[in-house]
Parts: structure tokens; C-alpha cells; sequence
């Protein structure tokens, strides 16, 4: 400023406002001695100073104190002070006790008296992990209530970023639906008739015995084999059930209406042919062909249709009509199909995830109702070795050297925990609120992995369950219910 043109060139001061008298004479005399004390009564001050005067090494220093000191009484206010100085590292740290901890910072007045928007990234951060959606809640219903009249407007936006369906039972029954503020608000109450409706479903679901069927797969990657188990979650026990009518691996398998269908895969050659086994005549049964051969490919059920996509370097997509017994062409996934693809619905639309030229792992939504595809994003990552299933509003990709999954209506992938067995070649299904992995080979020994792990989407945790041997590689999978005798 002396340098300059400016008016403090000719007065010959300069005027400090708004700044600490305490800290700005601490930073002269750090200047002329070298010496300066932080403690935890003046950083934050020091740290306004000090990137004010660029003094940088004072300002790391500030910053180093602060993050060995984020506790619930200072951490929005840590957050917003990194915000204002471009402290990178310090608001990370902040934001991330912030997401912690909320459940104890939900009275706290300083998230009380965040914006409108602080609070709609605070409840929809997807760094969350999906069992705090009671905290998020409550965050949500109390930031509400401190300023009523002015927020209540605001209460339906926050609530449409709550996962509502997977929060418990007692909470949603004993404190969500008994609120009046959300019967009160049409929006509102639409949201609680569906994570009610989403409640029933998975009661009945946990009524019901899932029954994992696990078709073909192979032992060499060179021959698969015809051969058919199935496995009870509820009874953990395996049967073996009636053969295919031929060898396949690298098939895919899918239930609808009551059937289990295995299609495609490789034997000496791409196969193009499907079949359909029927539990309660325990037969298998040839249905037409598809009109491409195709392994290592995605399969899903949509509105009574089978859809099959892409494949080993194949982008065509097919859908299955069985009440027709014929295969229609879709419009292929874009671009190139370099590898394994895997499919899932959500919410009225298919979910492929495939890996493509450029190595990455890309995913792209399919709308059955007008027939087009639409590249969502990618997981930079070189594995294409992924299973793709869906629970509500969320996708999950599990391979063998990390897991992840999106919100769709976030559209990121973010990590979730791995794996508890290194393996390759699995299955993965879903069976009411939990994901099941079964079979696959550990590298580099080949061995079979033969326990069952399963993974709860609500407390976020992976569990072996069973080491009951299955030995299951590069098959087909997927999941009926209902009561069957295998015996």
C-alpha cells in the first residue's frame, strides 16, 4: 500500500478494521522476535491475521492447532473460519467430525443457525454413512423448528434428501410419522407414505425364505459345467437341483415370475442359447435363442421383459418377452463394450455398468419407456471385474479390490467398506435389506472361496455367515422366494 498510488502512500498509515488488536500486535512481534504463542483462546484470530499479513508460516501453524483441536463446540465455526482463508485441510477435518458427530451436534446453536443451504449439504453429503439417516433427520426436523415461520416452507426440500426407507422401523413408526409437522405438509406425507409402503415390503420380505439359485459356472475357465444349486439363506443349507440342458459359464441367470432363466455364456465358443427352470416341475427347459451369443454380460427383469446387456466386446441389448417366447433388439449401450458388463434396475430405469476403451468402469442409464440410453458417469478405476445390484434409490458395485455405491440421486460413487474374502469370479445378490457374495477363486492359488459373506445395508458391515463350501465360479445367480423342498 505505501508502494502504491493509494491513499495510504500519503498518510503514511494504514487502517486495520475489523481485524484482533491482540493478534495483529502478536504477529509484530513474532515479526521483529521470531516468537509467537498460540493457544487455543487466540488461533483462530492469529489464523485471520496471519493469512491477512501473509505470514504463511504462522498460518500453517494456526491450522496444524486447530485440526488437533476440532471438538463439537468449535467445529462449524473451525469449518466456516477454513472456509474464509481457503484452509483446504482444515475444513476437510471440520466437515468430516461435522459428519461424525452429528447426532451430538444436533442442539448445538451454531447448526442451528446454519443457512438453508449449509444445512441441505450437511444432510445430503453422501460422505454419511447410510445408517445415520436418523441423524440426518433430526437435523433436518430441529434446524426446522428453531425458526419456524420462516423455515417451514424449507421442510420438504430437506426431507426429499433423507433416505426415509432405510431408516428403522421403530424410529420411522415412533418419531417420523408421529410428527405433525410432516402430516401437515402434502409433499411431506407423500414421503412418509412411501418409506411406510418400503417398511411393509421389507417385513413381508423377511417373512419370506430367499433361496439363492447358482447355475453353471466352470472350474478351469476353459469348460463350464450344466451343473445347479441352490442355496437356503434362511436355513443355510445347499441343495443340488436338476442340471442345465447344456455347459455355460460366464452366463448370466435371472428370476421372473417364478421361473429362473440362464442364458448365454461360453462353452467352446459364444452360446446364444436360454433356458428356464421351473421349481415346481424341477425341470429345465430351452426357450429361443437370443439373436447374439454373448459371456460375461448384464441381465435384469423389467415390467415381465428380460433385458440382457452388452458383453465381451459386444454392445447389443436384448430384451426377452416370455409370454411371446421372442428376443427384440434394443438400442446398444454407446460407445465400445471392452469387457464384462453388469445390469440392475432403479426406479423405472435399467443400470449398466460396463468397462469401456479407455479402461474405466462407465455407467449408463437405460429408460425402457422410450428406448434410449444416457451415459450417467465412471468409476476410475481398471477392475471390471464388479456385481451390480440395487436397493432402493442406491446402486452397489462389488469387486475384488473395492466396493462402492451411488445414490442416483447424488450421482457419485463413493467407497464403501471391501470385501472380508480377496476374491474374483462371485455372485452377488440381494434378498430383502441385505447383499449376499457366493463362490468365486482367490489369486493367485485359484482355490475356491466357499464361504457365503453377506453385507447389511443398514449398519453398513460385511459378515461371513456360512463356511458352508460352495464351490461356484464365473456362473450365473439370482434369487426366488417362497417355500420350496429340495430335498
Amino acid at each position: 500500500m505505501f508502494e502504491a498510488d493509494m491513499k495510504e502512500r500519503k498518510e503514511g498509515t494504514v487502517k486495520l478494521e475489523d481485524v484482533d488488536v491482540v493478534a495483529v500486535k502478536a504477529l509484530v512481534d513474532y515479526v521483529y522476535s521470531g516468537i509467537i504463542t498460540l493457544t487455543e483462546n487466540n488461533v483462530e484470530a492469529i489464523l485471520s491475521v496471519s493469512d491477512l499479513f501473509q505470514i504463511v508460516w504462522v498460518k500453517e501453524q494456526c491450522v496444524q492447532l486447530l485440526k488437533n483441536n476440532v471438538n463439537r463446540k468449535n467445529c462449524f465455526r473451525v469449518r466456516k473460519l477454513a472456509d474464509m482463508h481457503s484452509c483446504k485441510e482444515l475444513h476437510d477435518v471440520s466437515h468430516k467430525y461435522i459428519l461424525d458427530h452429528l447426532d451430538d451436534l444436533i442442539a448445538e446453536e451454531d447448526l442451528l443457525l446454519l443457512s438453508f443451504e449449509e444445512t441441505k449439504e450437511l444432510i445430503k453429503d453422501e460422505e454419511r454413512v447410510i445408517k445415520s439417516e436418523d441423524s440426518a433427520y433430526k437435523t433436518a426436523i430441529n434446524w426446522v423448528k428453531h425458526d419456524l415461520e420462516k423455515r417451514k416452507d424449507q421442510l420438504a426440500e430437506l426431507m426429499s434428501q433423507i433416505r426415509l426407507p432405510i431408516v428403522s422401523t421403530e424410529f420411522l413408526t415412533n418419531h417420523i410419522v408421529a410428527e405433525p409437522l410432516l402430516r401437515q405438509d402434502h409433499k411431506c406425507s407423500q414421503f412418509l407414505i412411501e418409506a411406510l409402503n418400503s417398511q411393509l415390503t421389507r417385513v413381508t420380505e423377511r417373512n419370506d425364505s430367499f433361496h439363492v439359485f447358482l447355475v453353471g459356472g466352470t472350474r478351469d475357465c476353459v469348460m463350464g459345467t450344466k451343473e445347479c444349486k441352490v442355496y437356503d439363506i434362511s436355513k443355510k443349507k445347499l441343495f443340488s437341483i436338476s442340471s442345465m440342458n447344456e455347459d455355460r459359464f460366464n452366463n448370466s441367470a435371472a428370476s421372473l415370475n417364478g421361473a429362473i432363466y440362464s442364458v448365454g455364456g461360453y462353452n467352446n465358443g459364444l452360446l446364444n442359447t436360454a433356458e428356464y427352470y421351473d421349481p415346481v416341475s424341477e425341470r429345465w427347459s430351452y426357450i429361443a435363442p437370443m439373436n447374439y451369443g454373448r459371456r460375461g454380460f448384464g441381465m435384469c427383469t423389467y415390467n415381465d421383459l428380460i433385458y440382457v446387456v452388452g458383453g465381451w466386446w459386444n454392445s447389443t441389448v436384448e430384451s426377452y418377452n416370455p409370454s411371446t417366447n421372442k428376443w427384440h433388439l434394443c438400442q446398444a449401450i454407446p460407445g465400445t463394450n471392452e469387457g464384462f458388463n453388469r445390469a440392475t434396475v432403479a426406479e423405472n430405469s435399467i443400470y449398466s455398468l460396463t468397462r469401456v476403451t479407455n479402461g474405466n468402469n462407465a455407467l449408463f442409464r437405460f429408460d425402457p419407456r422410450d428406448g434410449k440410453w444416457c451415459n450417467v458417469n465412471e468409476i476410475q478405476e481398471t477392475s471390471n471385474r464388479y456385481r451390480l445390484v440395487c436397493y432402493d434409490r442406491t446402486l452397489f458395485a462389488m469387486g475384488r479390490d473395492d466396493c462402492k455405491w451411488l445414490d442416483i440421486r447424488v450421482n457419485k460413487w463413493e467407497s464403501m467398506p471391501h470385501m472380508l474374502s480377496n476374491r474374483y469370479g462371485f455372485s452377488a445378490v440381494i434378498a430383502a435389506k441385505d447383499i449376499y457374495v457366493l463362490g468365486g477363486e482367490e489369486e493367485p492359488s485359484s482355490q475356491f472361496i466357499t464361504s457365503v459373506e453377506r453385507f447389511s445395508i443398514l449398519s453398513n458391515e460385511w459378515t461371513i455367515i456360512d463356511p458352508i463350501g460352495i464351490e461356484h465360479c464365473h456362473g450365473g445367480a439370482a434369487v426366488l422366494s417362497g417355500d420350496f423342498d429340495f430335498n
